[in-house]
């Protein structure tokens, strides 16, 4: 036993000698340690936090819920009137009620519905985010409060409920500074006045991972709301998750419920009732998921390059030390003492670097998390665990990798030639060599996918959608009273002839729906027609347009005329239909003069996706250009889309009696628009007789959620591919410098015979090109081969594209000029009297 403890004794006392060893050794060459520890920080920071991102985005479940492997959130698959399938994780509150019937399959049922609201009163409003939830809500995720109590089954009891309200553990901080003195305070929420009862725990986001503020009620939340929410099957606005109890029983119990939506699914038709897993409404897109998950593997990538320039660095200062090492061997030192020692200093390097990677990649979760992934809620911890695990494998893998390179090199050292003098041991420089062409080649990948998704990017913002939203803002009012629909369209048509007097507006008007928000798909017929107009199943989209409208839209005109003033409630009906519309209904024909139906005739029955011949003849009086609606991306339905207008006093009525048929305001402004929204909001909510809270926002917000993905690729893969690029060119000038270090005499030989400092300094650069363009071959071999995995998420950009490869070859040209500037110019001013003296 006594054996065994001096055994470990010694093994520890070993280790401290090695550790204080590496430390001496580390300070006496500062500069290189801190650059080999940056280098770690930044590529293992780098990683830790892609790693993490993916794991919050596809593996985490929602923050203080219990159990969320046995969560499941109800998705349904269907078929529309036009045919089209979809699947959507939004129900009826009837289909609600079915699903909680199950009880043999599921422990709890619960529904919610997210939503952007207001709270206070007058100049005290201020937007939150809302979770309007059904009473066992909290039950079913498993949560406890903070302080206080969750409100439950009779708060959320119809018809009307208890207006109580649960603050997030955040905004309670943020609003309230932490006190529990809350509790039975008021809150005004969209108009309507909570009483606050609880606090949820620290980080609980609801069922989702995106930011919250208050819960409330459903039934409390729907009471504005005039419509038969809780009894219209044809109303999806709710989110259902259950908790399974017997998972043998789901595949009957889901059958039964299949069978019952589709008796009471109204227009569309319901294929299949399943569940998907609680992270699946996340409310990240699956595209974004995709990129993000490339972008982890692009991290490890960026993580080789470090740890290949590493090894270079530390293979450079094991040949600057040769001598001593030689001399440690030549006085007994055993190898495996050198070996440890060695390996003792990589691990040191790359634990210090690890350490540094974990602000690293706090600070850059934080940053793509608020510019990239506003929808993602921030994370109560400062670390991931996974970006943890990974910071302390990629420390362990490193500092191995860093340690056997130059021990590598030591083995192969004959210690009488070190001894002697050591040049000829030292002429060759393969490893080195390789290193960086493995580094410019790895670079060479990330910069191709940065350079696609940077010109995806620019292609996307940059086509021509058939609409302009330059200097365009989209308003929303918040009602805070109880309005039919008439009473609110007078309020927003108010404020539209308000708007126009505004410094700084050049238009102003109500709409009904606009492109890549709502629309309107009502019946369509066309006279001698047996079947609704439709192009891929997809039937055409109503827009109600003023004059106003398609001149702010920027619409243009291919035949015919646009709407006037004198289109109007009374006047003769009208309509405008685009390209699309026209050439698929009346092929080879002018469609001027011809005639559509459109809408409910309510004495008919139920209706049907063909308009009843019982309504009036729509004519035909212009054809515009076709633009987008939904998609930027111009694939399937999207490229053949049909459109057509109608004037807004001549729009269908409702198929729900008093609906609202104005949903928004379009402004546009002669100059920024960013400027005026702080203005046009005080003065639409001062203006206004009825109380509001306006909504202003720029018009491209609503293309944003579709441009995200692309941003966050093009964002990431450059700056992951810059900071690649950067750590190589580090480990090139390295190399080269060393070169001319150990050429000095060769270059003294040179110019001793004649030959000039620019040709020397020319050999320097022209050594360095080399080593960039076989890495920067490599590279682009490795890049055309990868190309065919990331073709799905580029838009019009090929791995061809000539500007994005002659883009990277002028990068890695100007890398290796800078790289090699300096010894190069340290080379051509070498005296050769100097140096051949010294030699």
């Amino acid at each position: 036993m006594s054996a065994e403890r001096q055994t470990v004794r010694g093994l520890i006392e070993d280790a401290r000698r090695d550790l204080q060893f590496a430390l001496r050794s580390l300070r006496r060459e500062p500069g290189v340690a801190a650059g080999i520890v940056a280098t770690f920080a930044l590529a293992i920071g780098a990683n830790a936090a892609m790693v993490s991102l993916v794991a919050r985005l596809m593996f985490s479940a929602p923050p203080g819920v219990i159990d969320p492997s046995s969560l499941a959130r109800l998705r349904v698959e269907a078929t529309s009137l036009d045919g089209e399938r979809y699947a959507m994780t939004t129900t009826s509150y009837p289909a609600f009620r079915a699903v909680r019937a199950l009880d043999q399959a599921f422990a709890g049922v619960a529904a919610s519905r997210t939503q952007r609201l207001t709270t206070g009163r007058g100049a005290d409003m201020a937007e939150v985010s809302v979770i309007a939830a059904t009473g066992d809500y909290f039950h079913v995720l498993g949560t406890r409060p903070a302080i206080g109590r969750f409100f439950g089954p009779d708060d959320d009891a119809l018809p009307s409920g208890n207006a109580v309200a649960v603050l997030s553990h955040a905004y309670w901080e943020h609003r309230y500074g932490g006190s529990s003195a809350v509790l039975g305070e008021h809150l005004v929420v969209d108009g309507e006045d909570y009483t606050i009862v609880g606090v949820a725990p620290r980080g609980f986001s609801g069922d989702a991972l995106a930011p919250v503020d208050v819960f409330v009620p459903l039934t409390v939340a729907q009471r504005k709301d005039q419509s038969h929410w809780s009894t219209s099957t044809g109303i999806h606005f709710i989110s259902v998750i259950a908790r399974v109890r017997n998972r043998a029983a789901l595949p009957a119990a889901l059958g039964t419920l299949t069978a019952s939506l589709r008796s009471s699914a109204g227009d569309d038709q319901v294929l299949s009732a399943g569940l998907e897993p609680l992270l699946a409404d996340s409310g990240i897109s699956p595209r974004q998921t995709q990129i993000a998950r490339w972008l982890a593997g692009v991290s490890l990538v960026v993580l080789l390059v470090a740890i290949a320039n590493v090894a270079t660095l530390l293979l450079l200062r094991a040949a600057r030390r040769r001598r001593e090492i030689a001399v440690r061997l030549a006085l007994g030192a055993g190898r495996r003492r050198l070996a440890r020692q060695l390996l003792v200093e990589g691990w040191l390097l790359s634990s210090l670097g690890a350490a540094a990677a974990l602000l690293v990649a706090k600070w850059a979760s934080d940053l793509v998390r608020v510019t990239l992934l506003p929808d993602l809620a921030p994370s109560e911890r400062f670390i991931e665990p996974s970006a943890l695990i990974v910071a302390i494998v990629a420390a362990c893998v490193a500092g191995l990798v860093a340690g056997l390179a130059p021990l590598a090199q030591a083995s192969r050292r004959d210690v009488a030639t070190e001894l002697q003098g050591g040049r000829s041991a030292s002429g060759r420089f393969g490893a080195q060599r390789l290193l960086i062409a493995t580094q410019v080649a790895l670079c060479t990948v990330l910069l191709f996918g940065a350079g696609l998704f940077v010109r995806s990017l620019q292609r996307l913002e940059a086509q021509d959608l058939g609409f302009s939203t330059a200097r365009l803002l989209l308003v929303t009012l918040d009602f805070r009273q109880p309005l039919i629909g008439t009473e609110r369209d007078l309020v927003y048509t108010d404020a539209a002839h308000r708007l126009t007097r505004v410094p700084g507006v050049t238009g102003a008007t109500v709409v009904q729906g606009m492109p890549f928000g709502n629309f309107n798909v009502p019946p369509i017929s066309v006279p001698g027609k047996p079947e609704p107009p439709s192009v891929g199943g997809q039937m055409p989209y109503l827009y109600a347009a003023t004059p106003e409208y398609l001149n702010i839209m920027g619409v243009t005109l291919r035949e015919g005329r646009l709407f006037t003033e004198r289109d109007r409630h009374g006047s003769p009906f009208v309509v405008i239909v685009n390209e699309t519309f026209a050439r698929a209904v009346w092929p080879g024909q002018s469609a001027i003069g011809k005639c559509i139906r459109a809408g409910f005739d309510f004495a008919a029955g139920d209706p049907t996706p063909l308009a009843p011949a019982t309504l009036p003849c729509r004519e035909v009086v212009g054809v515009v250009r076709d633009s987008r609606a939904r998609s930027l991306r111009p694939t399937g339905n999207e490229a053949k889309l049909m459109q057509y207008y109608v004037p807004f006093g001549q729009q269908p009525e409702p198929f729900m009696h008093d609906a609202s048929q104005v949903n928004a305001l379009l402004v546009r402004t002669a100059g920024d628009p960013q400027r005026l929204i702080p203005s046009l909001q005080r003065f639409i909510q001062g203006a206004t007789a009825t109380p509001v809270y306006a909504r202003v926002k720029p018009y491209e917000d609503l293309l944003d959620p579709q441009l995200r993905p692309w941003r966050l690729g093009a964002t990431l893969f450059s700056a992951l591919g810059m900071l690649a690029l950067a750590i190589a060119a580090v480990g090139l000038f390295a190399v080269i410098s060393y070169l001319v270090t150990q050429r000095i005499r060769e270059i003294g030989i040179r110019l001793a015979l004649g030959g000039t400092g620019t040709s020397v300094a020319r050999l320097v650069v022209g050594g360095a090109l080399k080593l960039v363009a076989i890495g920067g071959a490599v590279g682009a071999v490795v890049a055309v081969a990868l190309s065919p995995f990331v073709q799905s998420m580029l838009f019009e950009t090929s791995m061809g594209d000539i500007g994005v490869g002659l883009t990277i070859t002028s990068v890695l040209a100007v890398v290796a000029l800078l790289a090699a500037a300096l010894p190069a110019l340290r080379a051509a001013r070498v005296s050769p009297s100097v140096t051949l003296q010294a030699e």
